[in-house]
């Protein structure tokens, strides 16, 4: 008897923690809500006004608050199933942007749904054409990654496994007074000159490099989230580095930790290929590789403010002595005296220029 007593009480206790293990397990039926942008666009243009209808779905429970965000920001909250509000958005970057409902039950279940947009500038880029002031020899074995101006000394990054290094060429004589090769191992990016120090990217291994201005004795080694590195600036305050996107990445200068990126936009459209970069009196000039074009951005828009044709600049039928002529890639400010030099990948020559407006 006693044994059956305690046969029949521990199939109570298995069917007890069977029923309780099925109703844990039962899916939790979290709110969805849906969002529509109206009008419903592909593309907006910063000022746009937007609208955003949502509407929440219940199975069980009852809606606390639905709770939405740009950009991980807070922008509107309601207690209503469905409803709407408007999106300023002169308020926000060019790009795209990330729009999040967060709806919470009474109970604490939550739940997330996201959508995205597109804003584009809304101002049209002034057009600039070239002068050439002066042409300058150039090394037609440098593939030229990156290109500084600093105190009468022209700093050059050339790329390539193998054959990448910096170089110190001195401007009054265009000789070259420092050099540094890199590893086999690695394809020299962008260069950038900040508080004594040269940094500079590599192309796919994510690592970059920091060495003393003067004597370019490396410092240190720092890596980045990027997948490649490409253009190298600085304003003053972060480095920026672009990466082959449309994407310019601002690092601080000592931890070498990423502080913010911003997307780069003209009036219609995302603009990729970014590569060589340079600071320019306040905005962040580039070469949109591939092309004879430079755009002028915006650092705290993203937008392109100007670009400039520099077609025909090395004019037609040049080669060097292995044909091998590569694309537009480089541009050197002199502060001091207020010019502008532009170069290529194998290119023969570097040229001052001056800007022209374009009146048409």
């Amino acid at each position: 008897m006693r044994t059956l007593t305690v046969f029949a009480f521990f199939i109570f206790l298995s069917s007890f923690v069977l029923v309780n293990c099925a109703q844990s397990s039962k899916r939790i039926r979290k709110p969805v809500t849906s969002i529509k942008i109206i009008p419903k666009n592909k593309n907006y243009t910063v000022g746009d006004k937007l609208t955003v209808n949502f509407q929440t779905k219940i199975k069980d429970g009852t809606l606390t608050k639905t709770e939405f965000f740009i950009d991980g920001k807070s922008v509107f909250t309601s207690d209503k199933i469905e409803g709407s509000f408007e999106i300023e958005s002169k308020n926000y970057r060019v790009g795209t942007r990330y729009l999040k409902s967060l709806s919470t039950l009474s109970d604490g279940t939550t739940g997330e749904n996201y959508t995205d947009f597109l804003l584009l500038s809304d101002i049209i880029p002034q057009r600039f054409s070239y002068k050439i002031i002066k042409t300058l020899p150039h090394n037609i074995e440098h593939f030229t990654e990156g290109f500084e101006i600093r105190n009468g000394f022209l700093y050059e990054s050339t790329g390539q496994e193998g054959t990448s290094s910096i170089y110190k060429i001195d401007l009054s004589s265009w000789k070259v007074v420092k050099e540094i090769k890199l590893d086999d191992k690695y394809f020299g990016e962008g260069i950038t000159i900040l508080n004594g120090k040269i940094y500079q990217l590599t192309y796919k291994t994510q690592i970059g490099f920091v060495r003393d201005l003067n004597t370019f004795e490396l410092i240190k080694t720092f890596t980045y989230k990027n997948a490649q590195g490409w253009g190298f600036t600085n304003d003053g305050k972060y480095l920026i580095m672009s990466d082959g996107t449309e994407y310019l990445t601002f690092l601080d200068p000592e931890t070498l930790s990423e502080v913010k990126k911003i997307q780069v936009c003209n009036q219609k459209g995302i603009v990729a290929n970014l590569n060589e970069l340079e600071y320019i009196n306040g905005e962040i000039w580039a070469n949109v590789w591939t092309t004879d074009t430079l755009v002028r951005i915006d650092p705290k828009t993203g937008k392109i403010v100007a670009e400039i044709d520099l077609k025909g600049l090395l004019g037609s039928n040049i080669s060097n002595q292995n044909n091998q002529v590569d694309v537009l890639n480089g541009i050197a400010y002199d502060q001091d005296k207020g010019k502008i030099y532009v170069t290529g990948k194998f290119w023969p020559k570097i040229f001052e220029i001056e800007l022209v407006k374009n009146t048409k």
